[in-house]
């Protein structure tokens, strides 16, 4: 059989290839909170989260939630939340990413870096966000600091993004981490 070829009409401007941004939250909790804990947390901070119109209230109020898109703008993309567990379906990646970031740790211990060792071996879970740089505006990345400091504060969670390195609760950086590409996303810390 022969093969069809594929012609591409350029129609003038096209949309860029996802450029994605992880930011992670780092929980020594034994279980996440359901996801209607987290709307009911950004609706107290003024915020209109957007949930996929097939999540109803009984998938809201489980606590073995895997992940979900989260939209703050409907012309925007949305950040997509993902919860991995240490003992669960996702157990190999949980284990590839704890040890990988283990190793990086230790390998630059340094003496606020023990903070960052505990928590990841202690680690239960893992909240991670994923975000289009190419898409994402500030309000999106304020969007973004809420869902973090939602885990953060309820889970005993410590924040980690890509290419700035994991911060205390007060937003200080513990340990930094080498950036990914030559576009660092702003804000440069947690903003909240």
């Amino acid at each position: 059989m022969a093969e069809i070829p594929v012609f591409t009409i350029n129609t003038g401007q096209q949309k860029k290839e996802p450029k994605l941004f992880f930011t992670r939250v780092f929980c020594l909790r034994k279980e996440s909170p359901p996801l209607a804990l987290l709307i009911e947390f950004l609706k107290a901070k003024k915020l209109t989260p957007i949930l996929p119109k097939e999540v109803d209230d009984k998938l809201l109020n489980v606590w073995n939630w895997v992940g979900v898109e989260l939209t703050y703008n409907k012309d925007r993309a949305p950040i997509l939340l993902t919860c991995v567990r240490k003992d669960s379906a996702q157990g190999e990646i949980f284990d590839q990413d704890i040890q990988g970031l283990l190793n990086f740790a230790e390998a630059h211990r340094e003496l606020d870096n023990w903070q960052v060792v505990d928590q990841l071996r202690g680690c239960r879970f893992y909240v991670a966000t994923i975000l289009d740089k190419n898409d994402i505006t500030e309000e999106g990345y304020d969007f973004n600091g809420w869902i973090l400091q939602f885990f953060q504060e309820n889970c005993n969670g410590m924040v980690q993004i890509d290419g700035q390195g994991f911060f205390d609760a007060e937003g200080e950086v513990l340990l930094e981490l080498p950036s990914i590409d030559d576009d660092v996303p702003e804000p440069k810390e947690p903003a909240h």
